[in-house]
């Protein structure tokens, strides 16, 4: 199976490479060396990859970025900022030349920072980078719930036991490489998304939410196993909990000061998102929404959800 398979988002293919520039040198935490940060994942995360690319996934235009510095659409799924943001670095665009065959992920993570910085240094940045996955949302949402395809391959369980496998075989590939610290990102609720929900009650769908939890609880296994097979080169996996962060939020959205939690700012239907709301208004006060469009959260819910993530794992991998 190719290293990118799991990153297929209906038509969508993302990298998000966020990285200190190499000329600052390391950045020290009193624990180790942080040369960069890494992330891959889809378009939760996306900073703009997908912006030259003939998709209609892509959020290149108003609304999206309204909420961003300058009032800027950069591509990025939201109204203002992503998590890769909000883990305190800036994100750099890579951009690929995909001519004649495709490259697995990993290979073309690897080409590039060597073309970009030369392969000593690309030896140094990778063995002392962080780096994040977040993958299977759309998997699950899309390409099994949405498409009846998956579905006459796969009971459930198969199904989920199928991307479990893909992401730890993408995860110690990415070891093997030299990545030593690896956080993983669990699938948040996804049947709680607007798009997601029954129509009529506008209830969480429960099946897509127990399959966030299976493949999360299997990836938390996972993880483990992984910790106490690789650390004799001082690797170290992390399972970061975006599921129960992002449903306590839903849960007591009074709490956290939002009023809507059903809707999206941009609607709710599986085509209020992406390029099916270029150039339609969006609400007049998103700081009240959880959700941006009818999959992606606003800033200020991811704001709420990464800050709980870093106080609870993140020291780990630092």
């Amino acid at each position: 199976m190719p290293d990118h398979a799991l990153l297929l988002v209906s038509s969508m293919l993302v990298v998000v490479m966020a990285h200190l520039s190499c000329a600052d040198g390391a950045v020290g935490t009193g624990k180790s060396k942080i040369s960069a940060v890494f992330m891959f994942g889809d378009s939760i995360v996306d900073p703009g990859n997908n912006n030259n690319r003939l998709t209609e996934a892509r959020a290149n235009f108003p609304p999206y970025g309204q909420d961003f510095p300058g009032g800027k659409a950069t591509g990025r799924f939201s109204n203002g900022r992503v998590p890769g943001d909000m883990l305190g670095w800036s994100p750099t665009i890579t951009k690929g030349k995909e001519k004649g065959r495709k490259p697995g992920f990993l290979h073309n993570f690897e080409e590039k920072l060597i073309t970009l910085v030369g392969e000593e240094e690309a030896t140094r940045v990778i063995s002392e980078g962080i780096y994040f996955t977040a993958m299977g949302a759309n998997d699950i949402a899309n390409n099994y719930f949405s498409i009846p395809l998956r579905r006459h391959q796969y009971d459930l369980p198969s199904y989920v036991n199928f991307l479990i496998s893909s992401a730890v075989n993408f995860t110690m590939k990415l070891n093997d490489i030299g990545a030593n610290r690896i956080g993983f990102f669990g699938i948040p609720p996804i049947g709680c998304c607007p798009s997601q929900r029954k129509h009529g009650s506008r209830e969480c769908d429960t099946l897509q939410n127990q399959a966030a939890e299976l493949f999360n609880s299997g990836i938390e296994k996972e993880i483990e196993r992984l910790n106490a097979e690789r650390n004799v080169h001082d690797s170290r996996f992390a399972y970061l909990d975006i599921y129960y962060n992002l449903l306590e939020l839903i849960q007591q959205h009074d709490f956290y000061g939002f009023k809507e939690v059903t809707e999206g700012c941009c609607g709710s239907n599986v085509l209020n998102a992406a390029i099916f709301i270029q150039y339609h208004p969006a609400c007049p006060n998103a700081y009240d929404y959880i959700f941006w469009d009818s999959f992606h959260c606003t800033e200020k819910a991811y704001n709420i959800v990464v800050d709980e993530i870093f106080q609870q794992n993140l020291h780990y991998l630092m």
